[in-house]
């Protein structure tokens, strides 16, 4: 890294991203000169990949402060997931299909009970009862409910009828695809025009990320993208040894793991912020998360499943079906009165411990 990059980083900033850049380059060596495989590189790899995920968003925030706050919410809707869309794919092309599926399901229900829950539990018990726009928070949940319902129905048609062409379940998933990427543009289009609907036309302080010209911004989200690409892979190709070695099942590798991966700095974010006492971007960020996964990273991975000859469904399992629709509709609750409380924050964590325990058994 040069020095142009690192001195506009705060001490801690240089450090994770000085770190990262020797665990990457280390995974590397690791699989392609020292000739380790398995366990050691899902582990080395899955370090890498969490600073990469905040080097990427340090650098998508630059160019989203740079742009101003319309391009920049673009910037970080089409971003923001960039970490677990490139694990996704890679285990997408890998064949790892019940992976795949797993972590479209563990996104949605980590940002909306476990980075939620996490946020109202620590904001709660710092500050007592905080109020956020219940107006924009319950279209947010609104279309999250709307969206889950769409991504979901290939599910119910698998459920209710007997058996039918596994053909049929891919063709109607690609419709459904296609709808809700529309649905996402849509979205998208809709808040680029009316900016004082999302947040109250306001912008987080001091989440603009660090002074960086333009040039180096994209540079570094190219290189960060880059090495996500290869690390991604690595840890994909290490997967089944990882599950067999500590007896873990795809469902919760999937479910639990790789969210946690690809969103961890996000998702401490949104703590940042609810403990700043601004829920209104807690709400945002774990609500605009899960939109972006169940209206743009799954349609995406099912186009791109035609594209590597891994064809992909929407038909998840019954207990993933239940599990997401439970954290849409706890969310959307949580968001009816415009405020919140440590109690609500607990309340979703004991959810999303349960499910966890749920899917940790669920073979």
């Amino acid at each position: 890294m040069s020095i142009p990059i690192l001195r506009d980083l705060t001490p801690v900033g240089r450090m994770v991203v000085i770190g990262t850049l020797l665990v990457s380059l280390l995974s590397i060596l690791m699989e392609w000169v020292l000739g380790f495989h398995g366990t050691p590189v899902f582990l080395v790899s899955a370090a890498g990949i969490l600073g990469l995920a905040y080097v990427v968003g340090i650098s998508t925030e630059r160019l989203g402060g740079l742009a101003g706050p319309q391009v920049g919410g673009i910037l970080n809707a089409t971003f923001g997931n960039i970490a677990e869309l490139i694990i996704a794919f890679f285990a997408l092309s890998a064949g790892q299909l019940a992976v795949v599926k797993a972590s479209i399901t563990g996104s949605i229900i980590g940002n909306l009970l476990l980075v939620l829950g996490a946020s109202l539990l620590l904001g709660g018990l710092r500050h007592g009862t905080q109020k956020f726009s219940a107006k924009i928070a319950s279209m947010d949940a609104t279309m999250l409910v709307l969206a889950v319902i769409g991504l979901f129905v290939p599910a119910m048609f698998a459920l209710s009828t007997v058996a039918g062409p596994k053909g049929h379940r891919i063709e109607e998933s690609v419709l459904v695809s296609i709808i809700l990427l529309v649905l996402y543009f849509v979205n998208l289009a809709y808040r680029f025009r009316h900016p004082e609907q999302v947040l109250g036309g306001q912008e987080p302080e001091g989440h603009a990320g660090p002074a960086w010209a333009p040039k180096v911004a994209i540079a570094v989200l190219g290189g960060a993208a880059a090495l996500l690409a290869v690390l991604s892979e690595q840890l994909v190709g290490a997967i089944d040894p990882f599950i067999e070695q500590f007896d873990l099942t795809p469902f919760f590798v999937g479910v639990i793991l790789i969210p946690t991966i690809g969103n961890l700095s996000e998702h401490l974010v949104a703590v940042q912020l609810s403990l700043k006492d601004r829920v209104d971007f807690t709400m945002a960020v774990s609500m605009g998360s899960s939109l972006q996964v169940a209206l743009f990273v799954a349609p995406v991975l099912v186009l791109l499943g035609l594209v590597v000859n891994q064809p992909m469904d929407l038909v998840f399992a019954p207990l993933e079906v239940a599990a997401v629709a439970a954290a849409a509709g706890i969310a959307a609750l949580v968001s009816l009165d415009g405020e919140s409380n440590w109690l609500e924050g607990a309340l979703l964590l004991g959810v999303y411990t349960i499910l966890g325990v749920s899917f940790f058994y669920l073979a």
